[in-house]
């Protein structure tokens, strides 16, 4: 088995970070639309991601983040409602 690339690397944390340990490339592969089993050879390094590759995955995961953040807003402001509410 090859070593991943730098590049394949971040492709690969990324993924970790936002869907686990495990099972990340096909989570991964419907947010940024690419193909389970070529995250899986970018993730063994044995497929070089490529600039294509590398865009779709950027501009998914700036995508998501801004998703997260309005979710963690609307958590947030729930939270704040909790504890008015239960000083009230």
């Amino acid at each position: 088995m090859a070593k991943p690339s730098p590049r394949a690397a971040r492709v690969v944390a990324a993924g970790k970070l936002l869907y686990g340990d495990t099972r990340w490339q096909s989570p991964l592969a419907r947010l940024t639309g690419l193909s389970p089993a070529l995250l899986q050879k970018i993730g063994d390094g044995t497929r070089a991601i490529t600039d294509d590759v590398d865009r779709k995955v950027a501009k998914a995961l700036i995508t998501e983040a801004g998703r997260m953040r309005l979710t963690a807003d609307k958590v947030n402001e729930i939270a704040g409602r909790i504890l008015q509410s239960m000083e009230d």
